[in-house]
């Protein structure tokens, strides 16, 4: 029996680190589907950039920092975005930030009505650019460029802290009991602060790896969290935490 898509694609993204070159043949062999359908899957990679279709086969493509973590725990990144994305309504304004799973959440959130999004990401300003009907008004905020495509600096937290929202979607790079929620790079900590004070609801979107893990800069500790969706029950303490900190924690 074949793997289901998205199975699929993360198997041939695991090969590729492994070499440079895949064969459609060898594939096919491999994940027990159609040519075709190895040839759609490599289509679907290349079209978001980790992979180049060449005749025969497939070859690796350097990805940059945010691609690589942007194909890692995909699957579990697509089940948190959707249900974070059922806690946005038509009309909403939010605020999203840089991080992959948040911008997993953007993407889900194309087909909303009238939302108004705040984003210092050129990524996800990006997913609601050029769709068919789009009534998002998108504003995104200054700075200089960091080369993740986001923009950080003064002008950027400045420009954010003069807004309000009503809900802010925003990612991390580890949590612990002790450090609450952290982030790896302090340009855009800072960001993801001046996101804070002026959300009213914070929503926190993490995959099951981030539990126990800490990075260099504190973001925000967990009672300042009101809602945090994941893809499965966290380990101990992390599910007292929440409760005794007021989060209700969902499981994608």
């Amino acid at each position: 029996m074949g793997k289901s898509g998205r199975t699929r694609r993360d198997v041939i993204l695991r090969m590729l680190d492994e070499r440079e070159r895949l064969e459609v043949a060898e594939l096919t062999r491999r994940l027990g589907v159609s040519a075709m359908t190895v040839r759609r899957d490599l289509h679907e990679l290349q079209q978001d950039g980790v992979l180049r279709r060449v005749h025969g086969g497939a070859v690796r493509r350097e990805r940059s920092p945010f691609e690589t973590r942007r194909v890692a725990h995909a699957e579990e990144k697509l089940r948190i975005a959707a249900r974070a994305a059922g806690l946005i309504d038509d009309g909403d304004s939010v605020a999203i930030d840089t991080g992959t799973t948040a911008h997993s959440v953007a993407r889900a959130l194309r087909d909303r009505r009238d939302l108004v999004v705040v984003t210092n990401s050129i990524h996800v300003a990006g997913e609601f650019q050029g769709v068919p009907d789009s009534s998002a008004k998108v504003l995104l905020a200054g700075g200089v460029i960091a080369p993740e495509l986001c923009l950080v600096g003064a002008l950027a937290t400045e420009t954010i802290r003069k807004l309000h929202v009503n809900k802010l979607v925003l990612g991390c790079g580890g949590l612990t009991a002790e450090r609450g929620l952290t982030f790896f790079d302090i340009e855009e900590a800072e960001v993801r602060r001046a996101m804070l004070e002026i959300a009213e609801k914070v929503i926190v979107v993490m995959d099951h790896t981030k539990f126990g893990r800490t990075e260099t800069i504190s973001v925000a500790r967990l009672d300042q969290v009101d809602v945090l969706v994941t893809d499965a029950e966290p380990p101990p303490p992390y599910p007292r935490l929440c409760r005794d900190s007021g989060v209700e924690l969902v499981i994608a």
